[in-house]
């Protein structure tokens, strides 16, 4: 076993593309990361997190599930742990989950995942009667959905311009770890989708790839710039395009990620008062993030819905959360 980093990717792409197959996958390659890294079984991707209040011993942040075989995920676990006593874990699968409970680690819902399997996707349906209104509204008013090359460049000052322009009015700040950043260049199978209104681009979405077997099987929306002036409905119209496009191509999966904190249950040997506090968190702190509309939207489109976990080594408590938070970047 080795600790790896971006610059040894040439290690860790095998595994990737073998059994990177769920939307955080493509997340856990970017510069920053470390991978633990075992020849012949796969890798883990964390965050090394250090902090003069908060963690000035450092901590290990934990991006989703392992990428290995699932028959490995005890393994690999095991070996991480015995490294990284104190690592905490964010976005995990319900399969992980199961495995970190029963090796004795508390375990909490985060949120929950919304995906569609497109083979079988239609807008038929009072629960999507949204989605259409925004897509018949974009076509009235003269929006253009077409999919772009970032490699070639052609629309690449527009697109910084419209991207700052939005990151602003977000605070500024362009999100990392759980949010894998825009870099504003072509990377290998990411897909990129703009729409235009009389020729002033008025949206921007992106999205990265999942594999199994070397075989992309699915995508995940990581993106989303969308002008101020954009008419409503100008994102989810761009996912619908996307989507059909995928469906064409016989691609099975499309993922819009996680609403944190969404749905909150019972669980496991789970932390109370902190799920209390993520619940509150949820229904009174939308002005520090939009929980809220970020499970709205997604719930627009009636997709599938998976639970995802956290779990810190040393116990769910406020503190322990409250380092996790900080050091991913959402508070």
């Amino acid at each position: 076993m080795q600790t790896l980093t971006f610059q040894d990717l040439d290690q860790i792409l095998p595994y990737f593309k073998q059994y990177g197959d769920f939307c955080m996958a493509y997340s856990g390659i970017q510069e920053g990361l470390e991978y633990f890294f075992i020849d012949g079984i796969g890798y883990i991707s964390y965050l090394s997190y250090q902090h003069l209040l908060f963690a000035p011993k450092g901590r290990v942040i934990v991006l989703a599930n392992p990428i290995c075989a699932k028959e490995n995920y005890r393994l690999l676990l095991k070996q991480f742990l015995k490294a990284y006593p104190s690592a905490q874990f964010i976005q995990i699968s319900r399969e992980v989950a199961v495995i970190l409970d029963q090796l004795g680690y508390q375990i909490n819902q985060f949120g929950i995942e919304t995906q569609m399997t497109l083979q079988h996707y239609d807008l038929k349906g009072k629960t999507k009667s949204s989605l259409r209104q925004w897509r018949n509204k974009c076509q009235r008013e003269e929006v253009k959905i077409e999919e772009i090359d970032l490699s070639q460049g052609n629309e690449l000052v527009e697109i910084k311009s419209l991207s700052q322009s939005w990151l602003k009015s977000k605070g500024g700040k362009q999100l990392a770890f759980l949010n894998r950043p825009f870099l504003y260049q072509h990377e290998v199978d990411t897909r990129c989708f703009i729409a235009r209104q009389h020729g002033e681009l008025i949206g921007i979405t992106v999205f990265d790839p999942f594999y199994r077997e070397n075989k992309v099987v699915g995508y995940y929306h990581n993106i989303d710039r969308i002008a101020d002036n954009a008419p409503h409905g100008v994102s989810p119209t761009l996912i619908l395009k996307a989507m059909d496009v995928f469906r064409q191509e016989n691609v099975k999966t499309l993922s819009l990620g996680m609403s944190p904190l969404y749905q909150l249950g019972a669980e496991f040997n789970y932390n109370k008062i902190t799920r209390k506090v993520l619940r509150f968190s949820y229904n009174n702190m939308n002005f520090l993030y939009p929980h809220k509309g970020n499970a709205s939207h997604k719930k627009k489109f009636a997709g599938e819905q998976q639970r995802v976990y956290f779990c810190s080594a040393k116990g769910n408590n406020l503190w322990e959360l409250f380092i996790l938070l900080k050091a991913i970047g959402i508070y």
